[in-house]
């Protein structure tokens, strides 16, 4: 019997067996033989088990009659297209053209504030970056800065005052 030392890894390449180490032959047939348990995975269908959760069936799939009518039926996870072709009426939740609207005006608004910001003072641009885009507190600033956090607190009053009165102007 041969040992883990003398044992020889080969890799398929180009029709040849190509010996290789053993860490990359398993990171070479770990993806492939993950893929391979997943198709056969998805060849199962779904049955009910215990506490009416839904498991993968464990039977041959020659002799069950859902397999037989090509069907993953008995508590398969139904999509919203089988549903509509069994008659269920359904009501779309998702508006793609609200969401289109709302991630335009969501983008118009950054643009507007965006030049809003860039409209204010070096010192004022800095505190408003650093407070509510980098998410520091006013002490972390004003230690930063080396002043007061009065004086920070003033500056970012100050800026958002700006800011208000530029997007009420455009």
């Amino acid at each position: 019997m041969e040992t883990k030392e003398q044992r020889e890894y080969y890799i398929p390449m180009k029709k040849k067996k190509v010996p290789v180490k053993e860490k990359v032959y398993r990171a070479y047939v770990r993806p492939v033989r993950a893929r391979q348990r997943a198709e056969q995975r998805e060849k199962k269908c779904y049955v009910q088990g215990k506490r009416w959760k839904r498991v993968r069936c464990k039977e041959d799939c020659s002799k069950c009659p859902f397999a037989e009518k090509k069907e993953k039926v008995a508590g398969a996870p139904l999509s919203l297209d089988l549903l509509a072709e069994q008659g269920a009426e359904i009501n779309a939740f998702i508006d793609m053209e609200a969401d289109l609207i709302e991630t335009e005006e969501r983008e118009e608004q950054a643009k507007r504030l965006q030049s809003a910001i860039a409209c204010l003072t070096e010192r004022q641009q800095y505190l408003i970056r650093e407070i509510y885009f980098n998410g520091k507190t006013q002490v972390e600033v004003s230690n930063a800065l080396g002043v007061d956090k009065s004086a920070v607190s003033h500056g970012i009053s100050r800026a958002l005052m700006s800011l208000k009165k530029f997007l009420e102007k455009n």
